[in-house]
């Protein structure tokens, strides 16, 4: 986690999610215009609508994808309710790295270009919506809190 001593070059430095791709949790079927979530208990990837008091909807799916006998996860096409907009920063390597188990959760102010998953005395940069390789494959797409 060192900082900047010269100028960051990267191919991406913002943009906007609108129809992109999440994995798909293991044990469930999406079907195409049905409601997209994600569980507030299980991060790093979608659900279809159900009973449940940890579900938040974020869109619907753009495709049938069968994953409901699947043991791990699979790509299934999402456009999203609103346009989220995001910055991508540089995750940290080691303790803290951001992966894609840390999709929808939020991420901590590590340098100035660096996030991490790590808490303890940081403060929140936003919520992770992609994980790279927009431009490098250790970019990470937050949308940042702002208060």
């Amino acid at each position: 986690m060192a900082a900047l001593t010269a100028t960051r070059v990267q191919l991406v430095l913002r943009g906007t999610l609108k129809k992109t791709s999440f994995p798909l949790a293991a044990g469930v079927k999406a079907w195409e215009n049905g409601m997209c979530c994600i569980d507030t208990a299980a991060a790093g990837s979608v659900k279809p609508g159900a009973v449940s008091t940890t579900l938040k909807p974020i869109g619907k799916f753009t495709a049938n994808v069968d994953n409901s006998a699947g043991t791990g996860t699979v790509q299934v096409g999402v456009e999203l309710t609103r346009e989220v907009d995001v910055e991508y920063w540089d995750s940290v390597t080691g303790a803290g790295a951001v992966t894609s188990a840390n999709l929808f959760q939020t991420v901590y102010i590590a340098s100035d270009h660096e996030v991490t998953t790590t808490s303890t005395g940081a403060s929140p940069y936003g919520v992770v919506w992609a994980i790279g390789p927009q431009g490098y494959p250790n970019a990470v797409g937050v949308e940042p809190i702002f208060v």
